[in-house]
């Protein structure tokens, strides 16, 4: 675990950080830099199916909030590719996976909201009026509310947040506001018809390579969040949607019959 003395101050280092492992080895720093994502061998169906799953997964993943901000940039890349999907079945993949999203994010919703009001109810008392003023319907609403009403109560808990900011710190109104605005672009995407659009193949080059950066980006925060700690990386990334499956190998011929 990250020991926090003067040399850990204020440097990102997180508290559960573990310890530098003796047995990793040196790798061309350069790569890390390079996208893998950028793969010709990585097809328009697969980055799709692979991006939908990980939104999923980052979504679910999400109660503190930190990868809200990634999670829209992901959403709007994908929904411009999303217009240049023409087959029946890739839209209606698009669809569900939109759907699920917006469901992950429903149930995650409570916690994260928890956690910012845990602060309010920090700094001024569990039944102050400031906490009133954040949540006034109380804290259950975000959770038996009605879809196309969640941006109304979180739009309610930014401007409290932010009438209050002298107090509670930047911080938190920048939390509040990226799960707000993670909702609003779920919900869009959730709600919006998915009909294919005339994209010339410039326009469909460039969504996908937009598309590929946001995932690397993605693939760089969490890095950021959990390092020295790959194991995590398959909660966010199921690298094998972006891998063609093996194909079986071929029976040995038989031998052929001794001649009599």
């Amino acid at each position: 675990m990250a020991r926090f003395d003067f040399s850990f101050f204020d440097s990102g280092v997180r508290f559960d950080t573990p310890d530098a492992q003796p047995s990793s080895t040196m790798r061309d720093l350069s790569r890390f830099l390079d996208n893998p994502f950028d793969d010709d061998g990585i097809s328009v169906a697969e980055l799709v199916a692979f991006t939908t799953d990980h939104l999923e997964r980052m979504t679910a993943n999400n109660s503190g909030g930190e990868l809200s901000t990634r999670i829209t940039a992901t959403s709007q890349s994908l929904d411009v590719v999303a217009d240049c999907v023409t087959d029946d079945q890739g839209r209606l993949g698009i669809r569900k996976a939109r759907k699920m999203a917006k469901d992950n994010f429903r149930q995650t919703l409570p916690a994260a909201v928890t956690k910012i009001v845990a602060a309010v109810i920090a700094q001024y008392g569990d039944d102050s009026p400031e906490v009133t003023e954040c949540v006034p319907n109380g804290r259950s609403i975000f959770s038996t509310c009605r879809d196309d009403q969640v941006e109304v109560h979180l739009q309610t808990l930014v401007n409290a947040l932010t009438a209050h900011q002298a107090d509670l710190g930047a911080p938190l109104i920048t939390t509040a506001t990226n799960l707000k605005t993670a909702w609003v672009t779920i919900y869009t995407a959730s709600e919006a018809p998915n009909g294919a659009k005339t994209t010339t193949e410039e326009g469909k080059k460039l969504a996908r390579e937009n598309l590929q950066l946001m995932l690397y980006l993605n693939l760089v925060k969490l890095m950021e969040m959990f390092p020295r700690q790959p194991e995590k990386l398959s909660l966010y990334m199921m690298q094998h949607l972006l891998e063609n499956p093996g194909s079986p190998e071929e029976p040995e011929p038989e031998p052929p019959a001794p001649s009599p």
